[in-house]
């Protein structure tokens, strides 16, 4: 097992365009696990309860930390970490012009607890393409095998590449 990343410049200063470059890694997954297959997965490990029972606890336990979260509390759950709300908003000039209507999102944040603030000890990497190269690389890939066939130019099916990427901001992408 290792975490996939590739290598991008970044500018030092985020907030100056022209700030000096350096590269950093950016963490690539390779799938996205949903809360279906977070189920199965650890039944498969072992759990005394079924998938669907499984299942039913985890989409209670998102619900009930949303709920717990816009009645203002932050939500601990052992070494899994703790959960809680920061906000987005418009800048005022002083306390008394800011109203409830500056506000503009409402961010959910997490802190590791014990087990995820280890994995830097467990973890071994993987230097992989950037999902720019590899997004490319499928595309040509399909291409080739559609003019193959007498498809030029299609952009359909999946070219056998398999699932979906991430961008650098843990969104998804479908290649």
């Amino acid at each position: 097992m290792a975490i996939n990343y590739s290598l991008a410049p970044r500018t030092i200063n985020p907030g100056e365009a022209e700030s000096e470059k350096k590269i950093y890694p950016m963490a690539q997954y390779l799938e996205i696990v949903t809360l279906k297959e977070l189920a199965a997965h650890l039944v498969a490990h072992g759990s005394p309860f079924s998938r669907g029972a499984v299942l039913g606890i985890l989409t209670d336990t998102v619900t009930c930390i949303c709920e717990n979260l816009l009645l203002g509390n932050k939500v601990q759950l052992g070494d899994m970490g703790a959960f809680f709300v920061t906000l987005s908003s418009e800048g005022a000039d002083n306390a008394d012009a800011f109203t409830p209507s500056m506000i503009k999102g409402v961010n959910v944040r997490w802190t590791p607890g014990e087990e995820f603030r280890s994995l830097i000890d467990e973890a071994s990497f993987r230097q992989v393409a950037t999902r720019e190269l590899q997004l490319s690389s499928r595309k040509e890939m399909r291409n080739q095998a559609n003019v193959g066939i007498g498809v030029a130019g299609s952009e359909s099916g999946n070219g056998g590449m398999g699932g979906n990427g991430g961008d650098d901001n843990g969104e998804g992408i479908t290649g």
